[in-house]
């Protein structure tokens, strides 16, 4: 027996009202005796079909979330409970980046894109590291996970989204990451090498292995220490003293599970007669002195004291280096015989250089190595080096007049050491064009908010370089161009139409189409290209939809995971040819809404969603409720929550029996349940049932609908078989808001709407 009143008890209702018939124009005797509860005649009572039982239409939210934190170094797990009458499972995953303070954001809805659909378990494995290693940026990630519950096939409304970071679920986890900074000791002792690390926090125990190959294959287990230590000493054979050692590290948590292997650490012991360690290694020409942009070959120079030799040894020098962006020991020479060098190899502007120096004595073919210098970055006097360098961010913003325009720069690497630098700005008319100086001299002055600004005449393209307090200039930095102006028209569809997306297919699996934006570019500029953004909020947490800029003026959001009644606020950003822009319109001063949308849907989920203030209206009628079956007919009206009135009627007619159920502007709720929003569904028509006496029969009747989702339901095809709903479909055309056709009058199933 159906759950829906006006779909089933509806349908089924005439069997009674038949029996009611039966009863006033034959044998009143064996309605007494049989009456319409039962009995042994199999009768079907009214109250059985009118009366109306729970439905279930919404399926409920996952309980009990688990993300894995720190338990895989390649892969997330996620667990929920699983929900009644659920056939599969949503999820959804957004990523959050550590900030320069370390700390992470928790995602905003328009974050979360879609990770997998369909899951039929209760646990999903989401592999985010094919092949782990040190490198990965991943390990420095959050992965924030929501999930809901669906039955497409039984046309069940989608759960709500768990919230990650709600009480009852954990929706936030990461990897296990390797240890880092991995330091091995270089000549500190005879005897030993003394391996270092930064810890891992769900590490229990940590492995150290080694190996005397310099990209650490070929490694061997070595030892293990507990999780509270982050220290391990190498105990060496004098047979390998001297020789140089490659060492990597592995975090074990308590279910252990191994991290990836660490970066390589190269370690070595000395020997005796070893020379001594270099000293007072310094960079002489370090501190944005040299600069590159003639194109000379000019180098970082690096001087340390010279180092003792017995007689009949040669001593060499072997020159490394560490960066800024690289913590790995570089060779930059070896066999250096004097006590300086040039290292002009490699060097980039914008990185900090920190040098080391090894001493080896050579005795009748035999090398002995010294240790390495103590100049790093933790030490007292680092040997540190960097080329004169420009401003690694530029920005070209709005100036207070027309012909003008606020330059925005960073300071250049070295202001915070000290380096006492000015700023040269130069234009080009391209990108790639001949760059002319327009401006010199300016001071590094710094605003609250740590930028340097100047205000320029307008131009197609710039470029700043440093000068330092010799007058040497830095090369010039990347382009910057002005912010072209926000589009015009921006306009999001409207349960429209959208060419060539609005087959079934195309349709997401909640039944709801793609929304098309549309906008002008902007009247006084030519912008490359434009961004969209997409969120639930008028006036925040947008997200962006296209990874590239897009070059014309319309753009289709295929939103996998947009819901039926739900509007989105779509904001275009115009973008320079350098991908820079942030211009766009203003969802939160549309008064027209033109940039608020949603996408159709397919006939089966107008269905839903329309029978959604069916189902409502009918709770109010009090007739139809009635225990007393005889007390069932009559008439009665009752009023929508918003507007509108809903007419019932239950009469024996003939030999049948007819109920008639007319709607006049009916409705019941608001979209989003905002009255700003507008009604969700207004209904006007009629959904009546006549039947014979044998209890068959059908439903008839059209109901037009204005609000959302403009359209009409026509019942004329629903079969009424032995007193209950017995097959049939009803036919569904769906509008725009304008009136306009979008899915042609077509079947939907009768069982559509029923579903539990």
């Amino acid at each position: 027996m159906s759950r829906n009143i006006t779909h089933a008890a509806l349908k089924a209702a005439v069997s009674s009202l038949a029996a009611v018939t039966l009863a006033f124009t034959s044998c009143y005797s064996w309605f007494e005796n049989k009456g319409l509860y039962g009995g042994d005649s199999g009768s079907t009572s009214m109250g059985d079909l009118l009366e109306e039982t729970q439905k279930i239409t919404k399926l409920d939210t996952p309980a009990q979330v688990i993300v894995s934190k720190g338990l895989y170094s390649d892969r997330i797990s996620i667990t929920w409970q699983p929900v009644d009458y659920a056939k599969s499972y949503r999820i959804e995953r957004a990523v959050s980046m550590p900030g320069s303070d370390g700390t992470y954001t928790i995602p905003d809805e328009g974050d979360y894109s879609v990770l997998k659909e369909f899951v039929y378990d209760k646990v999903y494995s989401d592999t985010i590291l094919k092949a782990p290693s040190a490198s990965s940026e991943e390990y420095t990630y959050r992965y924030y996970y929501r999930i809901c519950a669906e039955n497409i096939g039984k046309g069940l409304e989608a759960s709500e989204y768990t919230d990650p970071s709600g009480v009852s679920t954990d929706g936030c986890g990461w990897l296990l990451e390797p240890p880092s900074n991995v330091q091995a000791w270089k000549g500190k002792s005879t005897s030993r090498i003394e391996i270092s690390w930064t810890g891992v926090e769900d590490a229990v125990s940590y492995e150290i292995y080694r190996g005397e190959k310099e990209n650490g294959g070929g490694m061997e287990l070595i030892g293990s220490v507990r999780g509270n230590s982050t220290l391990y000493a190498n105990e060496i054979l004098t047979a390998e003293q001297g020789l140089e050692f490659y060492y990597r590290v592995l975090a074990k948590n308590s279910y252990d599970q191994p991290s990836a292997l660490s970066n390589v650490a190269m370690g070595y012991t000395l020997r005796e007669g070893a020379p001594a360690t270099p000293e007072s290694v310094t960079v002489e020409n370090g501190m944005g002195v040299i600069s590159t942009k003639d194109g000379a070959s000019a180098g970082l120079s690096v001087r340390w004291s010279p180092v003792s030799a017995a007689d009949g040894t040669t001593l060499t020098y072997s020159l490394y280096r560490t960066s800024s962006q690289d913590s790995a020991y570089t060779l930059v020479k070896s066999g250096i015989t004097g006590t300086s060098y040039t290292d002009s190899g490699s060097l980039k502007t914008g990185i900090y250089y920190y040098y080391y120096v090894q001493a080896v004595a050579t005795t009748e073919g035999v090398s002995l190595k010294g240790s390495f210098s103590e100049s790093g970055p933790d030490s007292a006097n680092p040997a540190l080096g960097f080329l004169l360098s420009p401003p690694d961010y530029v920005e070209a913003q709005d100036g207070k007049s027309k012909d003008t325009l606020n330059l925005v720069w960073l300071p250049a690497p070295g202001e915070e050491l000290g380096l006492e630098l000015t700023y040269n700005i130069y234009t080009a008319s391209s990108q790639d064009g001949t760059y002319t100086p327009v401006e010199s001299g300016i001071p590094g002055t710094k605003n609250s908010g740590g930028y340097i600004e100047h205000t320029v005449n307008k131009a197609p393209y710039f470029k700043i370089s440093s000068v330092n307090s010799n007058g040497t200039e830095s090369v010039l930095s990347a382009a910057a161009a002005p912010m072209p102006a926000a589009p015009t028209n921006v306009t999001a569809s409207k349960t429209a139409y959208v060419d060539g997306y609005m087959s079934d297919s195309n349709a997401n699996t909640l039944g709801v189409y793609p929304v098309k934006v549309t906008w002008k570019s902007p009247a006084d500029d030519n912008p490359a290209g434009y961004y969209v953004y997409r969120s639930t909020n008028r006036d925040s947490q947008f997200r962006k939809l296209n990874n590239e800029p897009v070059t014309g003026l319309e753009y289709v959001d295929e939103n996998a995971s947009a819901k039926a009644g739900t509007y989105y606020y779509y904001k275009v950003v115009s973008v320079n040819s350098l991908g820079q822009g942030n211009k766009g319109n203003d969802p939160g001063t549309d008064k027209d809404n033109a940039s608020r949308g949603y996408g159709a849907i397919t006939r089966e989920q107008w269905f839903r969603e329309y029978n959604k203030t069916i189902m409502s209206s009918q709770k109010k009628l009090t007739l139809m409720h009635n225990p007393d079956d005889m007390k069932k007919l009559g008439s009665e009206e009752v009023k929508g929550t918003i507007s509108g009135t809903l007419g019932y009627t239950a009469k024996v007619a003939g030999l049948g029996a007819e109920i008639t159920m007319p709607y006049t502007n009916y409705a019941d709720f608001y979209t989003g349940g905002d009255p700003a929003l507008g009604v969700y569904f207004a209904l006007t028509g009629n959904t009546d049932t006549t039947s014979n006496m044998s209890a068959n029969g059908n439903m008839h009747g059209t109901v037009e609908c204005t609000g959302m989702y403009p359209g009409y339901a026509i019942y004329d095809n629903l079969q009424i078989k032995g007193g209950a709903a017995g097959g049939g479909y009803y036919k569904v055309l769906t509008r725009d808001l304008s009136g306009k056709t979008v899915l042609a009058e077509a079947n939907v199933d009768w069982t559509v709407g029923e579903e539990r």
